[in-house]
C-alpha cells in the first residue's frame, strides 16, 4: 500500500531513518510496475538498507562495497539501489541514494529517474512518451502538485506512481 501524504523529513540531514527506509520500499512495487514491458522487467532491483558497522551484511551483492561507501558518521546507515540484468548479465550498478532528496517521496522520484536512465540507455531512445495534441513528449518522474511522486510532463496532467502502464504509447 502506498504512503497517502508526504512523509515529512524526522532527522534533517543526509542520512534518512529506518521509518523513512520503510517509507522509501513502500514505493518500489509502484515504481517497477510502471516498469512493466521494458527491459527493466528483467532486472534485479533492490533497495539495500546499508550498515556501515555491519559491511560484511552486504559484501555477497556488492564485494567492493567497503571501498566505495565512506559513512561521515558510522551510526548512521546509507540507502544504495542495486540494479542488475539478471537475464543478459550486461551490467550491474549500484548507487547510493543518501543526499539526493529530502523526503522518501524525493527517493521513490529518483529511484524512478535511475531505472528510466538505464531503460532509455537499454533502449537506445527515450522512454516513456505520451502522445498530447499528436506531439510525442517524454515522461520524468517528478513529484506532483500533491508532493506525490508521479510521471509529468508540462503538458500532461501527473500520472501517479503505479499507473503508468494504462497511459503511455
Amino acid at each position: 500500500m502506498l504512503p497517502r501524504k508526504p512523509v515529512a523529513r524526522r532527522n534533517p540531514g543526509r542520512y534518512l531513518d529506518r521509518v523513512e527506509y520503510a517509507a522509501v520500499s513502500a514505493w518500489l512495487p509502484a515504481i517497477l510496475a510502471d516498469f512493466a514491458g521494458t527491459p527493466a522487467a528483467g532486472w534485479d532491483v533492490r533497495l539495500i538498507d546499508f550498515d556501515p558497522a555491519r559491511p560484511g551484511d552486504v559484501v555477497e551483492l556488492i564485494p567492493d562495497i567497503d571501498t566505495w561507501v565512506i559513512p561521515t558518521r558510522p551510526s548512521a546507515h546509507r540507502l544504495l539501489l542495486r540494479t542488475a540484468d539478471v537475464t543478459g548479465k550486461s551490467f550491474v550498478n549500484e548507487k547510493g541514494l543518501d543526499g539526493f532528496a529530502d523526503t522518501p517521496e524525493d527517493m521513490a522520484v529518483e529511484i524512478a529517474s535511475t531505472l528510466q536512465d538505464h531503460v532509455m540507455d537499454h533502449l537506445n531512445t527515450t522512454w516513456p512518451e505520451m502522445v498530447v495534441n499528436g506531439r510525442t513528449v517524454v515522461l520524468e518522474p517528478r513529484l506532483g502538485p500533491d508532493g506525490m511522486p508521479c510521471w509529468k510532463h508540462r503538458l500532461t496532467d501527473p500520472i501517479p506512481f503505479g499507473h503508468l502502464r494504462n497511459r503511455i504509447t
